[in-house]
C-alpha cells in the first residue's frame, strides 16, 4: 500500500492523514503537532511542538541500548518528567519557551 503516492515511504503520521483523506503535503505540520493534538493539547497559530522519545543509554559505553524507553515508562517516566519540569531554557523576549 502506498498511502500518499506510489514509491513514497512515509511514517504512520503522514499515512494516517492520507488514509483519512487529508493530503499530508498540504495539512501535515510535523509529528510534534500531530501528537500534541492527539493528546488533546490545543495548538494555536505560531505554536511549535516537538516530538521526542526517552531512550536508554549504557553509561559505560555511551551507546543507546534502546531508542524507546517507554517499555518501563510507568516506573521511570514520572522521575524523568519531573526532571524536565525543572528544566530552565534560555528566554527570548519575543518567544515563550515551555517544557
Amino acid at each position: 500500500m502506498d498511502p500518499v503516492e506510489a514509491g513514497l515511504g512515509c511514517g504512520s503520521d503522514t499515512a494516517h492523514l492520507s488514509l483519512l483523506g487529508y493530503d499530508p503535503r498540504v495539512y501535515y505540520r510535523g509529528r510534534g503537532a500531530f501528537e500534541s493534538m492527539g493528546a488533546g493539547l490545543a495548538m494555536q497559530p505560531g505554536d511549535i511542538a516537538f516530538k521526542s522519545n526517552f531512550a536508554t543509554l549504557d553509561e559505560k559505553s555511551g551507546v543507546v541500548t534502546s531508542r524507546r524507553a517507554d517499555r518501563h515508562f510507568e516506573e521511570e517516566g514520572p522521575i524523568l518528567c519531573a526532571a524536565l519540569d525543572k528544566l530552565t531554557l534560555p528566554s527570548f523576549p519575543e518567544y515563550e519557551v515551555r517544557v
